[in-house]
Protein backbone atom coordinates (compact mmCIF):
# COMPACT_ATOMS: atom_id res chain seq x y z
CA UNK A 1 0.00 0.00 0.00
CA UNK A 2 1.28 3.47 -1.23
CA UNK A 3 -0.06 6.31 0.28
CA UNK A 4 0.71 9.38 -2.09
CA UNK A 5 0.64 13.20 -2.19
CA UNK A 6 -0.47 14.83 -5.63
CA UNK A 7 1.22 18.00 -7.03
CA UNK A 8 1.77 19.44 -10.59
CA UNK A 9 -0.77 19.58 -14.01
CA UNK A 10 -1.76 18.71 -16.62
CA UNK A 11 -3.67 20.19 -19.39
CA UNK A 12 -5.10 19.11 -23.24
CA UNK A 13 -3.42 20.08 -26.17
CA UNK A 14 -6.04 21.49 -27.52
CA UNK A 15 -6.32 24.10 -24.68
CA UNK A 16 -3.52 26.15 -23.13
CA UNK A 17 -4.42 26.51 -19.62
CA UNK A 18 -3.30 24.45 -16.87
CA UNK A 19 -4.98 22.59 -14.27
CA UNK A 20 -3.12 22.44 -11.08
CA UNK A 21 -3.82 19.63 -9.13
CA UNK A 22 -4.07 20.98 -5.54
CA UNK A 23 -5.52 24.41 -6.01
CA UNK A 24 -7.65 23.76 -9.18
CA UNK A 25 -9.06 20.32 -8.12
CA UNK A 26 -8.22 20.41 -4.34
CA UNK A 27 -6.70 16.70 -5.10
CA UNK A 28 -5.17 15.78 -1.51
CA UNK A 29 -3.36 12.33 -0.28
CA UNK A 30 -4.74 9.07 -0.88
CA UNK A 31 -3.82 5.37 -0.47
CA UNK A 32 -2.89 2.68 -3.51
CA UNK A 33 -2.42 -0.94 -3.69
CA UNK A 34 0.65 -2.06 -5.81
CA UNK A 35 1.55 -5.66 -6.72
CA UNK A 36 5.13 -7.15 -7.69
CA UNK A 37 6.35 -10.41 -8.61
CA UNK A 38 10.31 -11.28 -10.03
CA UNK A 39 11.48 -14.58 -10.72
CA UNK A 40 15.46 -14.70 -10.84
CA UNK A 41 17.27 -17.74 -12.02
CA UNK A 42 21.23 -18.69 -12.36
CA UNK A 43 21.29 -19.14 -16.14
CA UNK A 44 24.22 -16.70 -17.14
CA UNK A 45 23.39 -13.76 -19.58
CA UNK A 46 19.42 -14.37 -19.33
CA UNK A 47 17.90 -11.74 -17.60
CA UNK A 48 15.84 -12.34 -15.00
CA UNK A 49 12.03 -10.41 -15.03
CA UNK A 50 10.20 -8.51 -12.68
CA UNK A 51 6.41 -7.30 -12.78
CA UNK A 52 4.88 -4.62 -11.28
CA UNK A 53 1.43 -3.25 -11.34
CA UNK A 54 0.62 0.38 -9.69
CA UNK A 55 -2.64 1.77 -9.47
CA UNK A 56 -2.52 5.40 -8.89
CA UNK A 57 -5.97 7.30 -8.58
CA UNK A 58 -7.19 11.31 -7.54
CA UNK A 59 -10.50 12.74 -7.18
CA UNK A 60 -11.33 15.96 -6.51
CA UNK A 61 -13.85 18.73 -7.58
CA UNK A 62 -13.22 21.40 -10.64
CA UNK A 63 -14.55 24.82 -10.18
CA UNK A 64 -14.27 27.28 -13.44
CA UNK A 65 -11.82 25.31 -14.84
CA UNK A 66 -10.77 24.88 -18.80
CA UNK A 67 -10.01 21.39 -20.22
CA UNK A 68 -9.87 19.49 -23.41
CA UNK A 69 -11.09 22.93 -25.13
CA UNK A 70 -14.26 23.67 -23.09
CA UNK A 71 -14.12 26.22 -20.09
CA UNK A 72 -16.02 26.86 -17.09
CA UNK A 73 -16.11 23.16 -16.04
CA UNK A 74 -17.12 22.78 -12.53
CA UNK A 75 -18.08 19.42 -10.50
CA UNK A 76 -16.18 15.79 -9.45
CA UNK A 77 -12.99 15.21 -11.13
CA UNK A 78 -10.86 12.06 -11.49
CA UNK A 79 -7.35 11.40 -12.66
CA UNK A 80 -5.79 7.75 -13.01
CA UNK A 81 -2.47 7.14 -14.42
CA UNK A 82 -2.35 3.28 -13.41
CA UNK A 83 0.71 1.72 -14.74
CA UNK A 84 2.19 -1.99 -15.63
CA UNK A 85 6.00 -2.34 -15.79
CA UNK A 86 8.24 -4.85 -17.09
CA UNK A 87 11.62 -5.26 -16.54
CA UNK A 88 14.20 -7.41 -17.76
CA UNK A 89 17.26 -7.35 -15.09
CA UNK A 90 20.64 -8.77 -14.84
CA UNK A 91 22.32 -9.09 -10.94
CA UNK A 92 25.65 -8.21 -11.60
CA UNK A 93 26.15 -8.25 -7.94
CA UNK A 94 25.44 -11.22 -5.38
CA UNK A 95 26.12 -11.73 -2.08
CA UNK A 96 25.38 -9.52 1.01
CA UNK A 97 25.37 -6.74 -1.34
CA UNK A 98 23.00 -7.11 -4.55
CA UNK A 99 23.16 -4.88 -7.72
CA UNK A 100 20.96 -5.30 -10.64
CA UNK A 101 20.76 -3.09 -14.07
CA UNK A 102 17.65 -3.39 -16.87
CA UNK A 103 15.76 -2.05 -19.29
CA UNK A 104 11.95 -1.69 -18.05
CA UNK A 105 9.03 -1.20 -20.50
CA UNK A 106 6.22 1.25 -18.30
CA UNK A 107 3.10 1.07 -19.96
CA UNK A 108 0.37 3.81 -18.75
CA UNK A 109 -3.62 3.69 -18.96
CA UNK A 110 -4.96 6.52 -17.92
CA UNK A 111 -8.10 8.76 -17.56
CA UNK A 112 -8.45 12.60 -16.94
CA UNK A 113 -12.18 13.95 -16.00
CA UNK A 114 -12.75 17.30 -15.23
CA UNK A 115 -16.62 17.94 -15.34
CA UNK A 116 -18.26 16.25 -17.81
CA UNK A 117 -15.16 16.75 -20.23
CA UNK A 118 -13.18 13.17 -20.19
CA UNK A 119 -9.69 12.01 -21.96
CA UNK A 120 -8.49 8.53 -21.66
CA UNK A 121 -4.08 8.16 -22.39
CA UNK A 122 -2.52 4.72 -23.45
CA UNK A 123 1.10 4.98 -23.39
CA UNK A 124 4.40 2.43 -23.18
CA UNK A 125 7.96 4.33 -22.44
CA UNK A 126 11.27 2.87 -21.81
CA UNK A 127 13.75 3.00 -19.00
CA UNK A 128 16.73 2.77 -17.60
CA UNK A 129 16.40 0.07 -14.24
CA UNK A 130 18.64 0.10 -11.57
CA UNK A 131 18.66 -1.23 -7.83
CA UNK A 132 20.30 -2.50 -5.07
CA UNK A 133 20.25 -4.09 -1.76
CA UNK A 134 22.50 -4.23 1.73
CA UNK A 135 21.86 -7.19 3.94
CA UNK A 136 22.60 -6.93 7.68
CA UNK A 137 24.30 -10.19 8.31
CA UNK A 138 21.96 -12.53 11.01
CA UNK A 139 19.26 -10.03 11.51
CA UNK A 140 16.43 -10.86 8.85
CA UNK A 141 17.15 -6.75 7.86
CA UNK A 142 17.67 -5.10 4.66
CA UNK A 143 18.46 -1.54 3.14
CA UNK A 144 17.85 -1.44 -0.61
CA UNK A 145 16.41 0.69 -3.48
CA UNK A 146 15.41 0.84 -6.67
CA UNK A 147 15.39 3.86 -9.82
CA UNK A 148 13.53 4.01 -12.95
CA UNK A 149 14.41 6.69 -15.46
CA UNK A 150 13.98 8.00 -18.98
CA UNK A 151 14.15 11.42 -20.41
CA UNK A 152 13.38 10.94 -24.05
CA UNK A 153 11.21 12.46 -26.94
CA UNK A 154 10.09 15.78 -24.57
CA UNK A 155 8.78 12.40 -21.94
CA UNK A 156 10.55 12.23 -18.36
CA UNK A 157 10.09 9.87 -15.63
CA UNK A 158 12.37 9.78 -12.76
CA UNK A 159 11.26 7.36 -10.16
CA UNK A 160 12.98 6.39 -7.04
CA UNK A 161 12.20 4.33 -3.86
CA UNK A 162 13.67 3.66 -0.58
CA UNK A 163 12.84 0.53 1.78
CA UNK A 164 13.62 -1.12 4.92
CA UNK A 165 13.26 -4.84 4.38
CA UNK A 166 12.69 -7.47 7.46
CA UNK A 167 12.55 -11.33 6.50
CA UNK A 168 11.80 -14.20 8.72
CA UNK A 169 11.59 -17.53 6.87
CA UNK A 170 9.99 -17.21 3.18
CA UNK A 171 7.53 -13.72 4.70
CA UNK A 172 8.99 -10.61 4.22
CA UNK A 173 7.84 -6.54 5.19
CA UNK A 174 8.88 -3.73 3.69
CA UNK A 175 8.65 -0.14 3.91
CA UNK A 176 9.95 3.23 2.88
CA UNK A 177 9.09 5.83 0.63
CA UNK A 178 8.93 6.76 -2.92
CA UNK A 179 9.15 9.91 -4.90
CA UNK A 180 7.57 9.43 -8.28
CA UNK A 181 7.69 12.68 -11.06
CA UNK A 182 5.80 11.86 -14.64
CA UNK A 183 6.26 14.32 -17.27
CA UNK A 184 4.34 12.93 -21.06
CA UNK A 185 4.19 15.38 -23.51
CA UNK A 186 1.38 14.75 -25.61
CA UNK A 187 0.39 11.64 -24.43
CA UNK A 188 -3.16 10.94 -26.83
CA UNK A 189 -3.93 14.80 -26.52
CA UNK A 190 -3.18 15.38 -22.99
CA UNK A 191 0.58 16.97 -21.36
CA UNK A 192 1.31 15.36 -17.86
CA UNK A 193 3.74 17.01 -15.54
CA UNK A 194 2.77 15.40 -12.10
CA UNK A 195 4.62 14.38 -8.96
CA UNK A 196 3.53 12.18 -6.05
CA UNK A 197 5.22 11.46 -3.22
CA UNK A 198 4.86 9.19 0.11
CA UNK A 199 5.52 6.38 2.07
CA UNK A 200 4.87 2.72 1.70
CA UNK A 201 4.33 -0.53 3.57
CA UNK A 202 4.06 -3.91 2.17
CA UNK A 203 4.45 -7.79 3.04
CA UNK A 204 5.46 -10.55 -0.04
CA UNK A 205 6.76 -13.95 0.07
CA UNK A 206 10.22 -14.96 -0.89
CA UNK A 207 11.12 -18.63 -1.70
Amino acid sequence: MWNHAPSGNFNSTNSSSTIDLESSLAMSSDNEAYLYAAFEHPIPLVPNIRMESTALTHDGTASGVTFNGVGGLTGASTISLDSIDTVLYWRILDNWVNVDLGLAMRKYDGEFTVGTQTRTISESIPLAYAAAQFDLPFTGLSVGGDYNYVSLSGNRINDIRIRLLYEMGIIGFEGGIRNYSVKLDDADGVNVDMSFDGVFLGVFLHF
